[in-house]
């Protein structure tokens, strides 16, 4: 069996499989480059991570936390800061260098972000640096 033989039964497999799964079929693409995007379900997309569970024991949701911090007369949350509380909500032991790049932005404008929800009310740190955790607060 050839190569291109091979990789056709396998490309069909991956759709047979993904289809299985209730997933949206591969998209196999072969110019100059052999390409192929995989779709997720919807809901581990990152724009459905802000408003997953934030691990509190009532099944509060991120989305709700969001929410009331508005309520509470705290200005529109930026995109940044919600991907902050996000990470946080999904590692609460996260440090300021891990989130400086997985939100994309320098550790300084990630600690100026930290101050300010801090003072906020909408986050508070537990413990030391070291060895603490992030807790999300909800009011």
């Amino acid at each position: 069996m050839g190569k291109v033989e091979r990789m056709g039964s396998g490309i069909e497999r991956m759709r047979d499989l993904m289809r299985e799964a209730g997933l949206k079929e591969p998209v196999f693409e072969m110019d100059a480059f052999f390409r192929v995007t995989f779709y997720r379900d919807p809901r581990y997309s990152l724009k459905a991570d802000r408003f997953q569970k934030a691990g509190k024991k009532d099944g509060e949701t991120g989305e709700k936390i969001l929410r009331e911090g508005v309520e509470k007369g705290v200005e529109k949350l930026t995109l940044t800061r919600q991907k902050i509380i996000s990470h946080m909500q999904k590692n609460k032991y996260i440090s300021a260098k891990e989130l400086s790049v997985l939100v994309g932005i320098s550790h300084r404008k990630i600690q100026e972000n930290i101050s300010w929800l801090k003072e906020q009310g909408l986050i508070k740190r537990i413990g030391p640096d070291k060895g603490g955790y992030w807790e999300i607060v909800d009011g």
